[in-house]
């Protein structure tokens, strides 16, 4: 079911409060309270170098499914008799893997918390830079001073790849802003526009909507990894974030996360991390605590959530390891069908600390990725004394004009 967006401010946070979206495996439970679910019957890989898949898949009864290529990754068939737990644990005790885990299912908190798009069902003409004003004009993230920061850089011969649900190619707000070649690893095709048949649909065009509004000069990278029913896997997002760095993403945005550390992730992010920005959502768990890749703070710049005056959205997780925050509460973006909505979460946050991450580097394409990521936390500003009981949990929260000035005073 839609909902007519009505102009009451009272209304509109209402929806924010119950309109959340990240995406993540969570789900209530043990401590910390979340736990994730996997692919039954298979398990993941990451086999040391010159070692044959098939002699070793043949040595534990087992068969190798599919190879990300380049890689020495794979989905290994779970033989009968044995559960995917247990199966993963007689591989690790095989030198000749890296690593063996379940293949994850990645789910978004729309599955467990009944949330979802807003969708403006007042028709909105679009003419760039000006209408529809809600895009362009929003107060959930005007004092971050993007049309300011736009006066210096646009992102312009950046690459931003998001991980996502697709993408509607028809939408004009992105007309020029695609980069080539895409991908979609559910259909297994070049296609990855969106399937609104879910309740996760959307997801991405949004997302790519917040970057386009707050980096309009970079191109847009979009990689559909999740279907409209959100779900994913740990396989296919490596699949994915292996596809951005090997056609010349300079940012990922990874809008997920799961709940407990991945082998093939890890291997995956520590391929990604040499040549690429890599930016990952904290979660909308409202805990002390970050997804998995955001946690690892190394390798990527976590981000969570705040209201429109500088305080922690209720939803979103904090800690000690958080990168950044941005406003994620009430975003007006894209929407399929040439259409706009309103969306909450901290996914969303994520996109626009993508679109700095763009400004940044149209600037300056040499910076590296500790550079990087250290200009837009220093840029940022300290919302501590608003948010008691949160101190050092949140990080600063980002300012593009900050961010390009103190670039600029580094030069």
């Amino acid at each position: 079911m839609r909902y007519r967006i009505t102009k009451s401010a009272a209304y509109r946070g209402l929806i924010s409060l119950i309109c959340v979206l990240c995406f993540s495996t969570a789900q209530r439970g043990s401590t910390p309270g979340i736990s994730d679910d996997y692919v039954p019957g298979e398990v993941t890989v990451v086999l040391k170098t010159d070692v044959d898949p098939d002699v070793v898949a043949a040595q534990h009864g087992s068969l190798a499914l599919e190879r990300i290529e380049n890689t020495n990754a794979y989905r290994f068939r779970v033989p009968a008799g044995s559960t995917v737990k247990d199966f993963s644990a007689e591989l690790k005790r095989d030198s000749n893997f890296i690593s063996a885990d379940p293949n994850t299912v990645v789910k978004p908190p729309e599955i467990r918390q009944v949330s979802q798009a807003f969708v403006d069902q007042i028709s909105q003409a679009f003419v760039d830079k000006q209408y529809p004003a809600q895009f362009y004009g929003q107060s959930s993230v005007s004092g971050l001073h993007i049309a300011e920061a736009l006066n210096v850089a646009t992102g312009a011969g950046v690459t931003v790849a998001v991980i996502d649900t697709g993408i509607d190619f028809d939408h004009p707000l992105f007309a020029g802003r695609l980069s080539w070649p895409n991908q979609d690893f559910v259909d297994g095709d070049s296609n990855p526009s969106e399937d609104l048949n879910g309740p996760a649909a959307g997801h991405g065009t949004f997302i790519a909507g917040l970057i386009a509004l707050a980096a309009p000069g970079a191109k847009i990278m979009p990689l559909r990894a999740f279907a409209a029913d959100g779900t994913a896997t740990t396989f296919s997002i490596a699949k994915a974030i292996r596809f951005a760095c090997d056609h010349g993403a300079n940012v990922i945005n990874m809008s997920f996360g799961v709940i407990a550390p991945d082998g093939l992730l890890k291997d995956t992010l520590t391929f990604a991390h040499q040549k690429t920005f890599l930016i990952s959502s904290a979660g909308n768990d409202n805990l002390d605590f970050l997804q998995f890749p955001g946690v690892v703070d190394s390798q990527t710049l976590s981000v969570g959530a705040t209201t429109s005056d500088d305080r922690r959205a209720p939803f979103s997780n904090y800690n000690q390891k958080i990168g950044v925050v941005a406003p994620g509460e009430q975003i007006y973006s894209a929407y399929p069908g040439g259409r706009w909505a309103y969306w909450s979460g901290t996914s969303f946050s994520t996109a626009l600390v993508s679109a700095e991450a763009a400004q940044l580097l149209s600037l300056n394409s040499t910076l590296n990725r500790s550079n990087l990521g250290s200009l837009i936390k220093d840029s940022g500003v300290n919302i501590d004394s608003l948010n008691p009981g949160y101190s050092r949990k949140l990080g600063r929260r980002i300012d593009f004009l900050r961010s390009v000035q103190l670039l600029q005073s580094r030069n």
